[in-house]
């Protein structure tokens, strides 16, 4: 009983360190010199430790981290092999998955996009005959102070209404899908970028403090310039894969596949247009823009339904509120441009 009762005691105080050692803030830095700061360790698996800061949440495996960190937290490389082992399975299966899941998507895309060209060209050749009448409007765009600015030198290209409804389904469902396998890279180089900033950070304060004790500051130098490094390494994946995610929300994703209109005009110095269309049938006016504004350049994408429904002439201005990034509007697409 004795004896039991002494092993419970020992038990008991290896679970409150290690209690503590979870529930405290603390630092942790790698064998090849990656820091977290101030983070808390959540979770302690068999491979790694789980930490989380205001940051966000990192795992970090015991390869990575010194000896003594692994004995803090009772790493067993056996169990922790089985552990990888098992991950590595799990990670192949979702890599199959994702890989199964895209390229049926891109199969459907291609689908969606060769029956979208199929049935413009069927529109095209219905066109030559077609009782037509015209749709006339102007492209422009309105500041926050209220000032407007014509849009010149931009085409106004026709579709029949069919085809742009099979093209949509098949890119909004492709971009749905790279969306969602993106969204996690994303965040994931968004909590690296935030962590290598703390990490600089710590490191600038901490060459200070050397400078201040009359240390070797050569190294604490040294030590700032990897962090800095690292912080802009970490910047430049952050910003590049986030780009690619940015995409998929964009018009211009979109209107990379507007290809082979019915019918194109341009818009003259004052940004207004006439186009031919057909009395009858449902038709969609598609016209992106850009402009100037100091060092930034604005990209404008419109979408638009339109139809004579029997008239001769019909206008259709294309301004800011009906742009596919604005809400609430007829536009057949919302993006985030």
């Amino acid at each position: 009983m004795r004896r039991l009762q002494t092993m419970n005691k020992a038990t008991l105080a290896i679970l409150a360190a290690l209690c503590a050692s979870i529930a405290l803030a603390d630092d942790f830095k790698t064998i090849d010199g990656k820091e977290y700061i101030n983070v808390t360790v959540s979770r302690v698996e068999p491979d790694g430790i789980v930490l989380s800061s205001k940051s966000g949440i990192s795992k970090v495996y015991f390869v990575e981290l010194p000896k003594e960190v692994q004995q803090r937290f009772g790493y067993d490389s056996v169990s922790a092999e089985a552990a990888e082992e098992k991950r590595i399975e799990e990670q192949k299966g979702v890599e199959r998955e994702r890989v199964e899941k895209e390229e049926n998507a891109e199969a459907d895309l291609k689908r969606f996009a060769e029956q979208f060209q199929a049935t413009e060209k069927r529109a095209s050749q219905t066109f030559e005959s077609a009782a037509k009448g015209s749709l006339s409007g102007q492209v422009f765009v309105s500041s926050k102070g209220g000032q407007n600015f014509k849009l010149g030198a931009v085409q106004v290209a026709l579709f029949t209404r069919d085809a742009i409804d099979i093209l949509l389904a098949g890119l909004k469902n492709y971009a749905d899908i790279k969306i969602q396998q993106l969204r996690g890279p994303v965040a994931e180089a968004k909590a690296g970028l935030d962590q290598a900033q703390a990490s600089e950070q710590a490191a600038f304060q901490a060459q200070l403090q050397t400078i201040k004790a009359h240390g070797d500051h050569m190294a604490a130098t040294r030590a700032t310039d990897v962090a800095r490094k690292a912080e802009e390494t970490a910047r430049e994946q952050y910003f590049e894969i986030a780009g690619k995610l940015s995409f998929y929300y964009s018009g211009a994703f979109y209107f990379a596949f507007l290809q082979s209109p019915i019918q194109t005009a341009e818009t003259d110095a004052d940004g207004k247009f006439a186009i031919e269309i057909p009395k009858t049938g449902a038709f969609v006016i598609a016209a992106q823009a850009e402009r100037s504004v100091g060092e930034e350049t604005e990209r404008y994408y419109w979408l638009q339904p339109v139809s004579l429904e029997g008239q001769s002439q019909r206008v259709q201005n294309l301004t800011n509120n009906n742009l596919t990034g604005t809400t609430g509007t007829s536009s057949l697409i919302l993006t985030k441009d």
